[in-house]
């Protein structure tokens, strides 16, 4: 007998996967996993998981996904996040658990819950008294060393959590001992620095965590199947090896019956940049420890996160006995139907993660920090760049619904936000002709098939185009229109998605022939001198200084920023390794300094304390915004019975106020 075709081409990735204990028999359908992650608000007032709850997890089980891993807030009431809780007897939380429970159980998946001992960390909520493996300062705030008696008591705090997890209908547990939480400090020689008998040797380290798991196995779960995700490496010079992971790993295997890798340590921020890899960072990079770790001898199944958003790759890393299954939390939210689409050949239908971490930062973490903490009052409005129905978006899937009438609709402007608003459209049942002056689809994401860390983009933007031909949406390239056009063909409906334009700031100088908008540099770096002086300090012009240090080490750039800080308005772990590449690559920064002329030979400008400098440029690229083109976009205003403005043209934005803004437009089309 044949095997299915998506067997054939995935054996490894599509493989069952079985784990025994003592009576218990364990069976995940395939061997992707989703890893811990949860979006703000999951749960009511009281913590109860409510309809976001079930929602979110329950699509990756309509998704495919063997196994999902369930979060939740221990100790419930020590920080923010709105996360379901687990613990109290008077209010019976496994109630409602068992309600996600039945939905992922219905797709035949596996149900996970994560635990967590966070407290090693200050908690908002002053009654925790943060303690950790070893004294330490962090953030200006000294944590205190845990004694005997602390132990004892966050192990019975975690074996009555693991309790009411099996309470809540769990079919697994997954321990989080990495990342610089509380155990992760015990395991890590770069945080556990006690001569007690829990500090020191590999056998010392792992003595917290073999006393809770046998005291989990004792007196709450008992042949529970349990997971870790430990850390095969902690980028920081002193830390966890892969070596070293192994060896913790085989003091445990009698206790633990799978284990899955990741990196990355809260001491250190600039290690959050592996922990949730950058596009900056290879696909895959965690199967390099997790590789080195089975060869060790580790004989439990050994999984592997981070960045593995490709089927092909997933199924590499299996074949090539690199890892026993995989994990994905962005990639999921991204697309939730990342395994079904793998599993019926509709693998470019998947709609690729940016790895930009929105999800994960947006609205949450400020940006200017070095350190990972919580923003100042963040609002906690949490998005997905490509999905719109992340988080608090939830409800657009349910309350917007199909009209009963479809209109002709007509889409000005083939850029990101353009595309979506088409797509949207015609899924909602509208006859759809998009219009797009130049010869193709995509806008100014041009920008990704030169720079080789904006690879996702380019797939995000062939994805695009691809869906709206597959949509029927009419495509007229080339074609550029006018109101006048517009009104004339009757259309029931516009949109407009013309866009932005570059700023051009009122600089003496600024229309010298060595002077550039940085959108018009592409395709064209050769022609540029060794002295370049980037003017604006944004996200952009940033990645341009690293783009162009790429592919010359020997160019001279620098940057010249008017406000006091370059990025500032870049998400948290973008920010923080852009900005390690800025030093690495030794890009010049002159911040608090106001361009004042343009020169053939350089530019003249203003620093902080009202001095004038010079910096020699061969080159002057113009990197200070876009302008949106709201005025041309109101010229459309009265060509249809609703006319709408989205994207750019309506506020100068990014890719996520994009799309959300493109699928609010057409899915309201009533």
């Amino acid at each position: 007998m044949e095997k299915p075709l998506y067997k054939q081409k995935y054996p490894n990735l599509f493989n069952p996967m079985v784990l025994k204990r003592g009576r218990t028999e364990l069976t995940f359908k395939n061997r992707v996993i989703v890893s811990p992650m949860i979006p703000a608000g999951s749960a009511d007032g009281v913590g109860f998981p409510n309809f976001s709850f079930l929602d979110f997890f329950g699509g990756f089980a309509k998704g495919g996904f063997g196994g999902i891993t369930l979060t939740c807030k221990t100790p419930y009431d020590a920080n923010p996040d709105r996360g379901p809780r687990i613990e109290d007897e008077f209010l019976e939380p496994w109630i409602e658990w068992h309600k996600v429970q039945r939905l992922i159980h219905a797709y035949n998946a596996v149900s996970i819950t994560e635990l967590v001992e966070p407290l090693n960390m200050p908690a908002m909520n002053p009654k925790y008294v943060a303690k950790s493996a070893s004294a330490y300062d962090w953030n200006g705030q000294h944590i205190g060393e845990m004694t005997e008696d602390d132990i004892e008591q966050s192990i019975e705090n975690q074996v009555l959590w693991a309790q009411n997890a099996k309470r809540c209908g769990a079919d697994a547990l997954m321990l989080h001992v990495a990342h610089g939480w509380t155990i992760h400090h015990f395991l890590s020689p770069l945080t556990n620095h006690r001569k007690d008998k829990f500090g020191g040797s590999v056998e010392n380290r792992v003595r917290f965590l073999r006393m809770l798991l046998e005291r989990m196995r004792k007196e709450a779960v008992g042949d529970m199947i349990i997971q870790l995700r430990i850390n095969g490496n902690d980028y920081t010079p002193g830390g966890i090896t892969p070596e070293d992971a192994a060896e913790q790993i085989k003091c445990l295997e009698d206790l633990v019956d799978m284990v899955h890798i990741s990196c990355g340590h809260r001491m250190d921020a600039i290690t959050r940049i592996y922990q949730h890899p950058t596009h900056f960072v290879t696909p895959g990079h965690n199967s390099k420890s997790s590789e080195i770790i089975k060869k060790c001898g580790v004989k439990i199944p050994v999984g592997v996160v981070g960045s593995i958003h490709d089927p092909a790759l997933a199924e590499s890393i299996l074949a090539e006995g690199k890892a026993d299954f995989v994990l994905m939390a962005r990639q999921a939210v991204a697309d939730p139907d990342w395994v079904n689409k793998a599993m019926y050949g509709q693998e470019e239908d998947i709609r690729p993660c940016l790895r930009c971490s929105r999800c994960l930062d947006g609205n949450r973490r400020g940006g200017l920090s070095k350190n990972l903490t919580f923003a100042d009052k963040p609002s906690r409005d949490m998005h997905c760049t490509v999905n719109p129905f992340f988080a608090q978006g939830i409800w657009k899937k349910y309350l917007i619904h199909k009209p009963e009438v479809s209109r002709n609709v007509a889409v000005i402007g083939g850029g990101i936000a353009g595309m979506q608003a088409a797509l949207t459209a015609a899924e909602q049942g509208h006859k759809v002709t998009l219009f797009e002056k130049s010869d193709k689809l995509g806008g100014i994401l041009y920008f990704s098939d030169y720079m080789w860390f904006k690879k996702e983009i380019q797939k995000y933007r062939d994805y695009m185009i691809r869906q709206v031909k597959k949509a029927g949406v009419n495509i007229r390239l080339n074609t550029e229109v006018n109101p006048d056009f517009v009104y004339k063909a009757g259309y029931d409906v516009v949109i407009v998605a013309i866009g932005a334009k570059p700023i051009t700031p009122n600089i003496p100088g600024v229309d010298g022939d060595n002077v550039a908008q940085a959108l018009d540099i592409f395709g064209h770096e050769d022609k540029l001198g060794k002295r370049i002086t980037i003017v604006g300090g944004g996200i952009s012009a940033c990645e341009i200084a690293v783009h162009l240090k790429t592919l010359d080490q020997t160019k001279e750039i620098s940057i010249v920023e008017m406000e006091h800080y370059l990025a500032v308005n870049a998400l948290f772990t973008e920010r923080v390794h852009t900005m390690q590449y800025l030093e690495d690559y030794k890009v010049q920064q002159y911040v608090d300094t106001r361009c004042t002329e343009i020169l053939a030979d350089g530019i003249k400008a203003q620093n902080e304390a009202g001095e004038e400098i010079f910096i020699p440029s061969d080159n002057v690229i113009l990197c200070v915004g876009m302008k949106s083109l709201k005025e041309e976009a109101k010229a459309y205003e009265d060509t249809a019975f609703v006319v709408k403005s989205i994207g750019d043209c309506k506020n100068a934005s990014d890719i996520s106020f994009a799309v959300d803004s493109a699928w609010d437009a057409a899915a309201t089309i009533i």
